[in-house]
């Protein structure tokens, strides 16, 4: 009954009052108070919107490089027996045609890349080039926005032609149509017959910054290589990956005549393992940032607590005077640590008001991906009044301990 009594509608909102005039009768303090909590709810805000924008768009870049994908490379070398050299074992078209008789893969597509000059009248624009074959747009989801993709006749015949990522096509035409038009890739003749969708970032490429060609066009006729430089390989479904994961290091193995012992070499990477691993980094990433703004936080804090014991000291002889009229120690412990939590939620909803002006800069200016969740929101709000109830315990509590007699005498 007393704790209902002390919590009833009727005394909160005259703590509320109180508190209310105690902060307005002081502006400057009570602006200063808040300023220092205003402040670290912003840097809250605004840091966890960068790390949940960074993990959305890790999230969604490996989402566009496709599902049920497992990416293989070589990274082993062999030991040269006369000159003590080392030489890379090179994918070739036996491994393409071994890699789709494998139980539960549904595509393969093979990978040439290299870097190169393109040029359209008086442009030009240093991209990547890569030769892949026509299973590309389904298996990457990547479907020309216009235009088409080549066929497997052209990638047969090395036929001269490309499709465009979205930005070598802004660069190269503008606001034109590329479609049916010749550009030249290091100095050769090629008809633009598609251009792909806009993607984006992927890691530490940008996949709109290239130019796709037949696989054996890029190998024959631009790079001048025999070999494969990696595969993409998709299963069939979500449940066949982990098996046809097993299976490609030993199949490489042998067909390039390797020891077992060269079996970790064979770089097999399942893109859900990257995606996972991508999230927790992105993830991490945001708990450090908001661990870091959150010292600011922690700062605003303890400036209230020195606020709230020197204002406990300005008021003495009025904590004395309303107990001597009979004001029990939970009242003045109440009043005070609702004064304290006033100022951090007033502190917390400028904070997010704040926060959110700056992570919108952050995307206009920077360019950055931001991203405000509503947690974030709730997270900051709810540091807001447990700072004010932590930094304001000890005042209120020193207030609630004074005696009446020895609060009066205060001068």
């Amino acid at each position: 009954m007393r704790l209902l009594r002390l919590f009833s509608p009727g005394r909160m909102s005259n703590y509320l009052f109180e508190a209310g005039r105690t902060l307005s009768s002081n502006k400057l303090r009570s602006f200063l108070s808040i300023l220092g909590v205003m402040i670290g709810v912003a840097a809250v805000i605004a840091m966890l919107a960068v790390g949940s924008g960074a993990n959305q768009q890790v999230q969604q870049s490996l989402a566009n490089l496709g599902t049920n994908l497992i990416m293989v490379r070589t990274s082993f070398v062999q030991r040269g027996i006369s000159m003590g050299m080392d030489t890379t074992t090179r994918f070739t078209f036996a491994d393409y045609e071994a890699l789709k008789k494998i139980d539960g893969v549904k595509t393969v597509v093979p990978y040439v890349q290299g870097r190169i000059q393109s040029v359209y009248q008086n442009r030009n624009w240093n991209t990547q080039v890569l030769g892949a074959s026509p299973d590309y747009q389904s298996v990457r989801s990547s479907i020309p926005q216009a235009g088409r993709f080549f066929t497997n006749s052209e990638v047969t015949g090395r036929a001269k032609v490309a499709v465009l990522g979205a930005t070598v096509a802004e660069q190269l035409f503008g606001s034109s149509d590329p479609l049916g038009k010749q550009i030249h890739i290091n100095r050769i003749n090629f008809l633009v017959i598609g251009v792909l969708p806009v993607k984006g970032s992927s890691g530490f490429q940008n996949t709109d910054d290239r130019i796709l060609v037949p696989v054996t066009t890029a190998m024959y006729r631009l790079l001048g290589t025999d070999y494969i430089n990696y595969f993409d390989v998709q299963a069939v479904d979500a449940d066949s990956m982990d098996a046809v994961q097993s299976a490609i290091p030993p199949l490489v193995l042998r067909l390039h005549r390797l020891p077992e012992t060269q079996f970790e070499s064979i770089d097999v990477r399942n893109m859900a393992d990257i995606q996972k691993t991508a999230s927790e980094m992105a993830n991490t990433f945001a708990i450090l940032l908001g661990s870091i703004a959150a010292v600011s936080l922690l700062v605003g804090g303890i400036g209230i607590m020195n606020i709230m014991l020197v204002m406990v000291m300005e008021r003495t002889r009025e904590i004395g005077l309303r107990k001597a009229l009979g004001a029990e120690n939970v009242d003045v412990l109440l009043q005070f640590l609702i004064e304290a939590t006033l100022i951090c939620i007033l502190g917390g909803l400028l904070g997010i008001g704040l926060g959110s002006l700056i992570s919108f800069a952050i995307s206009t200016f920077a360019g950055w991906n931001v991203l405000i969740s509503t947690g974030s929101i709730i997270l900051a709000l709810t540091f807001s009044v447990l700072t004010g109830i932590i930094f304001g315990l000890w005042p209120a509590m020193s207030a609630a301990k004074l005696l009446p007699i020895e609060a009066l005498r205060y001068e």
